[in-house]
Formats: C-alpha cells, structure tokens, sequence
C-alpha cells in the first residue's frame, strides 16, 4: 500500500472516470453482485446521478470537469473547433482550453497530481506529478505524449510496449477481436496505472477510462433482443460483452483501493451516460429542403446531387460484393475510396450566398449563417438572426417521426440558455435532442436514404445520455448519503474542497457540500479569482500527420460523421 497520507495534512485523492458509464446498466449488475468494488464504495460513502454538458460529448464534459466552467467560458464544445474565417474544423486537444485547469490549481498549492488518459489531453504539459496524453493523441511515442516524457520507457521497459488506444477496428461480425482488444488495453492501463501509483505517488490522480463509451457505442444491440435486427443465432454471444468491460473496471477500481487504502477520498464518476441508438438524423438534408441550405446550382454540383439520389456508387458497389468480386474495389487504397464517397455533396458544395443555416456535430447542433461571424455570412445580427432561429425552433417542434409520426425533436435549447462566457459565438445557434438521443446526426447529406433518417453510421447501437454515475467514498464523505443535482461543473471544486485547498469564487460549479462530513465542510473555503486564472492560451501545432493519425482513430471510433 503507498502513504501518501503521510506527507500531507488531507486524504490522498482519486477521481476515476468511467467515461459513458451509466446506471441503467450499472444498477443491474450492482443488484445481481457483479460490481462489487463500487458497491462498497457506495456503501461506506454517497452516490447519485451526474448531469453532462448540454451537449453530452466527451471533450466537452472533461473540459468542464477539469476546469470547473462551461464550455463558454473554456471553448470546447465538440470534437472539433471551427477555423476562424472558415468553414473548416480542426480537431481539440488541450492547448485549446481557454480557462485555468485542475493541474494548475493542485501544483499551485503544493499538491502532486498524476493525470491519466483524459480523453482530448495531448501535448501534456510540465507539472508536479506525471500525466499521460489521451484518445487525441497521435502516438504514444510522439513528442508531448507524457510528462515527464522519459516515463513512457519506463513503464515499457516494467510492463511491455505502451498502448494508449485500441488498435481492432469494430465491424459487424468480427466482434470478438475487437472485444479481446478492449479488454487488453484495459488490463494494461490497470498495470500501468498500479506502476505509477507505487513508483510515482502523488496526492491526488484523476484517472480516465474510455473502455464503457466504445463498449457501449458498439455492442449496445447485443444487450437485448428488443433492438432492432437483433439476430438471436448469432448475436447471443456478445449479450455479455458490455457487462464484462464494467465488472474488469470494476476489478481495477478494487485493485486501485488495495494499492492506495479506504483511507483515500475517492470519485468514481462518468463525464455522461449511454443509451441505446437507432439511427442518425441528416439535419443539413432537412435545412436543405425547407430552404435554408441550398447547393451551388452547377454541372458539377448537379452531377453529384444526381450521384447522391441514385446512390448509384453504393448500389454498384454493393452489386460487385453480391458477384463475389468485392477484391476489384480493394485494389483502391482505402483513403481514395474514402475520397471517392466523401466527394459527393460536401461543404464546398453549399452556396454560402443564399444559405440562412447549417449543421455540424454528431448530436442536433445548427449554426446560423451570420453575417461577420461566418466567412460568408448572410444573416444579418439583431432582428433578422432572431427571427431566422425562430422559424428553425418553431419547424423543429413540428417536425414528426417520418414512420411514427410522433415528434422527432424533444429538446430544443438557444445558446443563451445553456452557455456563459466569451467563448459563446463558437457554440452552435441552437442545440436539440432527437427523440431522446435515440438519433444521433450526422454531417452527410444523406440524399440516398429514404426520409431524413437513416442508418447508424460505423455500425453504433450506442450513444450518449446526458445522465452519468457518481459514487464518492472516503474519510471526508459521508457515508450513505445522496448526491443531488450534481453536475460536471461541480467536480473541479469538489476536488478542490476534498485537497483542503481554496476555491476561486468565480467557477461555475459548486461544491458537494451535502457528501462531505461536517469536519471537511467547515475547512471549505472560497478566495477571489486571480485575473490570471483563465484564458489565452495559444494551442500548439500539431503537424499535419499527427492531424491525419487522430482524425483516423476518432472515426474508427465513431465519433466523427
């Protein structure tokens, strides 16, 4: 077991995120005795129900997570940001998080912090501790993975070659590789983690696990023969598959409390949950026929809105499989294939002149074309934006289930409502749920379908909730209470409050005070925010193979359309 209480005044810290872990699952394997590490965490401490940004996407969550504010007030809101003066995107990673984050605040108060696999984290950055870039990073051994940068030889030279993410593809069909894989990684990252805490100690870790998410995101149809096209022959097999990634989270989160002691304060917690998914909504498709996106009106444009209807590249492809000749579309690279597909009505080929809004995003998020914000914005600020978004909201709200009939949008938020700060302009105009998140959207055109909805893209059944797990236990928490209304805002000062530290009066969130014991809750104490503690920093450059590495790895992984 490591002291670290020894050298400090406060309990050792541990945040442990369980990224997507949600307790529609969670809660039925934890009544059939199946996670018992978290159960007697909940047992001896207090849990509840976490809510996500308003956008329920991981880089926006753990940003909020890390610095206690908004996506207004830190700039991330997606996977990606939009270029200035273009209507192109790059991808995030953590030079682009304008306020001050929880490293900060633990070395600034003598704390060591060890941080781990925090999904947009890449370059990491000099700190009292360690940390370990995430998901957004292009190779383990890339300049900038971990800090400090000779750690990664060592952990090879204790436990064997670095892995960071899941090297198997998930398709339909070769299930088991892919599921072998996860479960690799995961017990790796569990020997990697339990290395760093014996040789690397410091006061407090947060620690992140992607595993639940891309579980979840691909073998949500296994869980029930009520999803649709469940195939009991076959499809059986991997009913467990999901359970099994929580009760091996669940293994190294007992693994982590032998190592470290009860006597640590721990979070168990996710950035947001999981659900299943149905299908994908072509939000540009539909401003497209209700006026508010139109196409270049020319022979190239007309040529490949013709493509598009007939679907005619896909029908032609598919008909070479069926004759057994799939090998002729393989002696074209992969990349011109993508480049082939991708061709076909894409954002060059939208007239920005007489185009009043438009969609990015994999959830319902639409940008207004406006004028000196865009580069060729047409919609003029003030009354004419507001009234262009009315006609949006209001055409949302009626917009039925093309085969049910009931309607397809539940939620509709301005950016106003849900965003602060002076990072709001890059946040979309309006921001919705389809049918409960059992849609997700997708960037395409998507004319080859039948009606605006169409089939998940790289084969999720799964998709995010804005509702996460949380479960806190230590000698700071009291035991068998109820976390209510929390947020991911909260945890930065929550944090900070468990350290014994002092919180700035100007972050959005707000301390679990009702989860702390009446002796750390009267130690809780507030300072006024320095002028330093957010904003401007510059985003490092990443090359332009590194860009290409991650934006591979995201879409394998479903998460860009």
């Amino acid at each position: 077991m490591v002291d670290n209480a020894a050298k400090t005044d406060h309990a050792p810290l541990v945040v442990l995120g369980w990224d997507a872990a949600t307790w529609d699952l969670a809660s039925r394997w934890l009544a059939e005795g199946k996670l018992p590490h978290l159960a007697r965490l909940m047992e001896r401490g207090a849990s509840g129900t976490i809510r996500s940004t308003a956008l329920p996407v991981s880089p926006a969550a753990w940003s909020t997570i890390i610095t206690g504010q908004n996506p207004g007030r830190h700039g991330v809101f997606d996977w990606f940001a939009r270029k200035p003066g273009s209507y192109q995107v790059e991808y995030v990673h953590t030079g682009q998080i304008k306020a001050r984050p929880v490293w900060e605040y633990f070395n600034r108060g003598g704390r060591r912090i060890g941080v781990f696999n925090l999904p947009m984290l890449y370059p990491a950055v000099p700190l009292d501790g360690f940390m370990f870039s995430g998901l957004a990073a292009p190779d383990a051994h890339a300049d900038g993975f971990a800090y400090p940068s000779e750690l990664i030889a060592e952990l090879e030279r204790a436990i064997g070659p670095f892995r960071h993410a899941e090297t198997a593809i998930y398709r339909y069909g070769d299930e088991r590789a892919y599921l072998d894989d996860m479960l690799a990684l995961l017990d790796y990252q569990r020997r990697a983690l339990l290395y760093l805490i014996e040789h690397h100690p410091c006061d407090a870790y947060l620690l992140v696990l992607m595993q639940i998410d891309h579980a979840q995101h691909k073998f949500w149809r296994y869980l029930s023969p009520d999803y649709p096209g469940y195939d009991p022959r076959r499809d059986g097999e991997f009913a467990d598959a999901i359970e099994q990634v929580y009760r091996t989270m669940d293994a190294l989160l007992g693994d982590l409390v032998i190592a470290l002691g009860e006597e640590v304060n721990y979070i168990v917690l996710s950035d947001h949950g999981g659900g299943p998914v149905h299908g994908i909504m072509y939000i540009n498709r539909w401003l497209h026929e209700i006026g508010m996106l139109h196409l270049h009106d020319d022979p190239r444009t007309r040529l490949k809105l013709w493509l598009a209807r007939t679907d005619l590249i896909g029908r032609a492809y598919r008909l070479v499989s069926r004759l057994g000749l799939g090998w002729v579309a393989n002696l074209v690279s992969k990349p011109a294939r993508n480049k082939v597909v991708s061709s076909f009505l894409g954002f060059e080929d939208i007239d920005w002149s007489r185009t009043r809004a438009y969609a990015r995003g994999a959830f319902g998020q639409i940008f207004i074309n406006l004028e000196g914000r865009e580069p060729q914005g047409i919609v003029k600020p003030g009354d004419e934006y507001r009234q262009v978004v009315t006609e949006l909201v209001e055409a949302l709200r009626a917009l039925p289930h093309p085969d049910t009939g009931a309607p397809l949008i539940d939620v509709i938020h301005l950016r106003e409502e849900i965003f602060s700060g002076p990072y709001m302009e890059q946040a979309a105009d309006i921001v919705f749920s389809i049918q409960g998140y059992l849609y997700q959207a997708s960037v395409k055109m998507g004319l080859e379908s039948e009606s605006i909805l169409g089939k998940s893209e790289y084969q999720d059944s799964g998709g995010h909730r804005p509702e996460g797990i949380l479960v806190m236990a230590g000698p700071d928490v009291c035991s068998g209470g109820e976390v209510k209304d929390a947020a991911v805002v909260d945890v930065l000062p929550t944090m900070l409050a468990l350290a014994g530290l002092p919180i700035p009066d100007d972050l959005d969130g707000r301390v679990w005070l009702e989860a702390l014991t009446p002796a750390r809750r009267s130690m809780v104490h507030y300072i006024r925010a320095q002028s330093d503690d957010e904003g401007g920093k510059a985003a490092p450059a990443m090359s332009a193979e590194e860009r290409l590495e991650l934006e591979k790895r995201l879409r394998d992984l479903g998460y860009l359309g």
